[in-house]
Order: structure tokens, then sequence, then C-alpha cells
């Protein structure tokens, strides 16, 4: 069955991430249309008038676009509603916007022929070129692992570095900590305290899906600025956040303490769970399905216990 996937996009600075993550996927002519809310069309129409009414679409300042596209696969369908909920962090936050589905009768030209220079395909062959190009460091690096210190040297460390996230996690069931993106941050402490050995939560939305982490330490920057604002007025921010936070029951709630995503798949490696730690200096991560629901945990003690301890 063919679905029109519609998103009316709020805050166009998520625009060219949802467009982009949409082509890695493989989701077909995405259509953007200037539009604009009822209510905040006849405010204009009473402000301005028509005529200024018609100038805004002339000069392309409508506040907000219209995303749409035809798909008839519906796992393709399912990923890219879970790649743009991610991108907005929740369609259910404030001013995000709406996305729906409609069921398509008949329609002509969703699948082309041609697969000539510009396609899909061609896009996917210069990538791989471009990933072939930086693995050839490490492809030296191998070859004198070993010439250096034998075969079997080089054969483990490949080994080591290609271990999956589900081979690696210590418990599947092992359950992270998990809050939402509404709640007020004595909640998300409770969640901290009730799992002592988690020092960073998933923040996920209505749907399920990761939108951001916190960590134990920024929860503790927060919520102690009314009882020590001293540590946090050396700077005019840190003044600032402590005259508004002296109130403590003006506390944020989560979903605006919480930093951007950062994850694994169960089928991603040891190497790219490594990296992710050692790049956003993390001390682990959260594992998710392709739809970002989040699954479990990963530390970097467990990925260091399969390298150090488990295989030796």
């Amino acid at each position: 069955m063919t679905t029109l996937l519609m998103v009316i996009l709020h805050d166009l600075t998520y625009m060219p991430e949802i467009l982009e993550s949409w082509k890695e996927i493989g989701v077909p002519g995405v259509t953007i249309l200037h539009s604009i809310g009822g209510f905040q069309a006849s405010e204009l129409v009473r402000k301005s008038g028509l005529g200024g009414f018609l100038k805004m679409f002339e000069e392309v300042r409508s506040p907000q676009r219209t995303l749409f596209s035809l798909i008839d696969d519906q796992a393709m369908l399912e990923q890219a509603i879970s790649e743009a909920d991610r991108v907005v962090k929740g369609f259910d936050r404030p001013r995000s916007g709406i996305l729906f589905t409609l069921p398509i009768g008949q329609v002509l030209g969703l699948q082309k022929w041609h697969k000539g220079e510009g396609s899909r395909e061609a896009e996917l062959d210069i990538q791989e070129n471009d990933e072939q190009s930086k693995s050839n460091l490490l492809d030296w690096l191998k070859e004198d692992i070993s010439a250096r210190y034998g075969e079997q040297a080089a054969m483990d460390w490949t080994e080591e570095r290609n271990l999956s996230i589900s081979q690696i996690m210590a418990s599947p069931d092992k359950k992270p900590v998990l809050v939402r993106m509404d709640q007020p941050l004595p909640e998300v402490l409770a969640s901290f305290i009730a799992s002592p050995k988690s020092n960073i939560a998933c923040v996920v939305n209505n749907e399920e899906r990761l939108m951001g982490l916190i960590e134990v330490q920024t929860l503790a920057d927060i919520m102690f600025i009314p009882v020590m604002p001293e540590e946090f007025i050396e700077d005019p921010t840190g003044y600032e956040q402590a005259l508004e936070y002296a109130d403590p029951s003006k506390l944020p709630v989560a979903a605006e303490i919480l930093r951007d995503p950062v994850y694994v798949h169960p089928d991603d490696n040891l190497e790219k769970a490594f990296h992710l730690m050692k790049e956003n200096n993390l001390a682990g991560l959260p594992v998710v399905d392709k739809n970002y629901r989040v699954q479990g945990f990963i530390s970097m003690l467990e990925i260091m216990r399969a390298c150090f301890v488990e295989r030796k």
C-alpha cells in the first residue's frame, strides 16, 4: 500500500537534518511547500491586510514548511517517521510541528526505471569509495602489526574491534534509566536514585523514542544552584541561572537540560561504541532499535571487559 507521509514543520532549523536523514534511508521524492497556520494567517490579514499576507508568500517568509512524500515500503515509512520524530526531539514537544500519514490509491510515476548518474545507487557507490579511502591507514597498521608481532596479533585486534554490541552487553535485559521529556527534575533524580549504578538517563518522548541524554553531573549542576550558588556565579550565565533557579518550584523539566542523543544499535560494533563514547566523553551509551526505541545500555566497562578479560 502506498502511503502519504506529511510533516508540518514549525521550526525550520530542523528541516536540513530531516531531509538528509530521509535521503540516507532512500525516502523518494520529498516535496516542500511554504505554509502557514490558519490562526497565524487570520492575524496577519487583520494586521496588514490581504496584500501583506500575499507578499509574505512572494518573499518566501512563511513561518513553516510542509514536507511530504509518497512511500510504498512500510518498513521505510516507519523508519522515516522515526527519523523525523528523532530530529525534532519528539512531535509531542511544544512548537515542534505535526506528522501524519494518509492511505493513497493509484499512484503513477513513483517508481522510475532510470538508474544513471545522480541516482541513489550512484551516490552509495561514491560513499563506499570514500569509506574505503579512509580505511587505508588502518589497513597499513594491520600489515605492520602482522609484520612485527605475527598474524595472530593482527587477527585478535581485528576480531575485538568488530565484536557486536549484542555480543558485548552483559545482560540484554538490563534496563537503562528512562525519563520522559516533561518530567520535573526531582522525578529525574528519583529515577537515578532507583538505579544508583547508572550515571546517564535516556530521555524519551511519548512514542518511546530516544530524544536525548541527561548525565548525573548535569542534573547536579542544575539542582545544586539554589543550594550552593557561589559555585555558579563566577560568569554572567551562571549568575543568571542562579537567579532563575533560586526558586526550587521553577526547576526545569528533563527536556530543558538534555544533551543531544548519542546511541548505538545492537548490530553496531565495539569500534563504533568506543569512538562515540570517547568523542562525546560518555561512560556508556543507550542501545536503540532502528526506530530509536531504547533496548538496553552498554558501558565502557563492558566493552573493556570484552576486550581485556573475557577474550584473554
